[in-house]
């Protein structure tokens, strides 16, 4: 038999383990089961910011060896103009035990170091340039692979089933500009309205895959590689010339005193 209890906590009750085991049962455990299958990555908000010499990442959900962590409070780390490409991640430390708690802590990190180790998982990267202003707002589509004087999130997980996806809101930028181009298929405009009705929901790889699939496109099977696919059909749908996906452009600021 199954029995479903919901702990009750009033003034003058006393406070039982069985009252705080059901409360970690529903605070953990079910969300947990909830997102069984899910990568490692963001779940929900987390979303980025930056001040002059500041990067902030906001409140949020993480999955991360398939445990939540809450991001209550924003967390933030200073930077620098240094003209070479910085990562910006996150280090979860092992498991820490003391006589009350099991707990990890998680940093924020920022190197020129690109590939990830254990325990760390990549926010954003970017290259800043001396008297620059750091970005985190885009102007389109392809403003979010901008390699220079702006936060690149293409790269960042998000937690999905199946595996981890590109941000909900890099794919919802791309069902926005397609849905504005003129004479779009039946196909491709169903597509793009899925994609704005699941809100701030990761798209699954699996899904994006399979429609770049559709429009017989192939590419790299990361972040990067579904970024630079996508990029290629909005282009192609808007009537502007391919890119090379190798293709790298820099960003050049002149000041004058």
């Amino acid at each position: 038999m199954l029995v479903q209890a919901v702990p009750i906590f009033q003034d003058a009750h006393i406070l039982r383990r069985s009252m705080l085991e059901a409360l970690s049962d529903y605070a953990f455990l079910a969300n947990q089961y909830l997102h069984k299958g899910y990568a490692d990555g963001i779940l929900a908000g987390c979303e980025l910011a930056t001040t002059k010499d500041t990067v902030i990442l906001n409140e949020g959900v993480l999955l991360f060896e398939g445990q939540l962590f809450l991001v209550k409070e924003p967390m933030m780390i200073n930077y620098h103009p240094t003209n070479i490409l910085n990562v910006l991640r996150l280090k979860f430390s092992d498991v820490i035990r003391d006589a009350n708690f099991i707990y990890r802590e998680v940093d924020m990190q920022l190197s020129d170091r690109v590939e990830m180790q254990k325990g760390e998982m990549e926010l954003c990267r970017f290259t800043l340039q001396e008297g620059a202003e750091l970005r985190y707002r885009y102007r389109d589509f392809e403003d979010r692979n901008t390699d220079y004087d702006t936060l690149n999130q293409v790269h960042a997980p998000y937690a999905a089933y199946g595996g981890g996806t590109l941000g909900p809101d890099i794919v919802r930028n791309f069902a926005e500009e397609m849905l504005d181009i003129s004479g779009l298929s039946d196909y491709d405009a169903l597509f793009c309205m899925q994609i704005l009705q699941q809100g701030s929901r990761p798209i699954p790889r699996d899904v994006l895959k399979a429609y770049i699939k559709k429009k017989e496109r192939h590419g790299e099977d990361s972040n990067l590689g579904i970024y630079l696919a996508l990029a290629e059909i909005l282009r192609e749908q808007k009537g502007m010339p391919a890119e090379k996906p190798t293709e790298r452009k820099k960003k050049w600021r002149v000041t004058v005193e």
